[in-house]
């Protein structure tokens, strides 16, 4: 017997079907902008603060992590201001996720090989660890020791934003009751994300600070201190560094 084959519930056929999604986002754009388009550029500012970071690392076995890292948070940005909401929320963790993973085997090797080869998988637990993880006084004291007592506000920011992005990712109602149920502006979600988004690549961007200044600035040309003066001016180890006035 033949069996029945599902009729597409779109006039034109699967290529209008996603045409007219495309039409959607672009109307959820334009809110987008409208509404929280200075937000959306402070985030595409922090992913192109991380580029410059991204850029001063070519040739390191992790170089390829930051830029897919910086790929994903570009995505998810794209994402919220098209109204996928839930979408982009994935794409942050999956950012954090990448960029954390790439710090924590800069410093382990033979992890990092078992990695690359799937014979070992990345936690984020043990990256974020208090004791041993690339935050942790231990691994500041040996990569950025001045900034020991600044590392936690990052490591906080970062976990938290792990734990909210991840409640979208496994649907918990609590946080996706509030989504649109189709493709549609909702200042509320976006006003998340991006603050979401903010602490994440600021935790990113110290991260990157904390493992590389120390070997990367002393050559620099001027950028990567942009980038720290961008969003840590306020840190004393990064005045101290740039050479800005230290209140004492």
């Amino acid at each position: 017997m033949d069996r029945e084959v599902g009729v597409l519930p779109v006039s034109g056929g699967i290529a209008v079907h996603f045409s007219n999604l495309a039409i959607l986002g672009a109307d959820v754009i334009e809110r987008s902008m409208a509404e929280c388009g200075p937000a959306l550029g402070r985030i595409l500012q922090l992913e192109a603060d991380i580029g410059v970071w991204e850029a001063r690392m070519v040739g390191r076995p992790e170089a390829a992590q930051i830029s897919d890292a910086r790929r994903e948070l570009g995505f998810a940005a794209y994402a919220a201001s098209s109204g996928l909401y839930r979408l982009a929320f994935s794409g942050i963790r999956t950012f954090l996720e990448l960029s954390f993973a790439a710090v924590y085997f800069s410093a382990h090797e033979l992890q990092r090989r078992q990695w690359v080869s799937d014979r070992k998988d990345f936690s984020w637990s043990q990256a974020l660890d208090e004791n041993s993880g690339v935050l942790s006084r231990s691994f500041m004291q040996e990569f950025l020791n001045e900034g020991v007592s600044e590392a936690g506000t990052y490591a906080g920011a970062a976990a938290k934003a792990y734990r909210h992005c991840s409640q979208f990712i496994h649907g918990k109602l609590a946080v996706t009751r509030s989504l649109p149920r189709e493709i549609s502006f909702s200042s509320e979600a976006l006003e998340d994300w991006t603050s979401t988004a903010s602490d994440s690549a600021q935790s990113v961007l110290f991260l990157l600070y904390g493992r590389y200044s120390a070997e990367l600035l002393p050559g620099d040309d001027g950028s990567l201190g942009a980038t720290l003066e961008h969003s840590f001016s306020h840190l004393k180890s990064v005045r101290s560094t740039l050479g800005l006035p230290v209140e004492r």
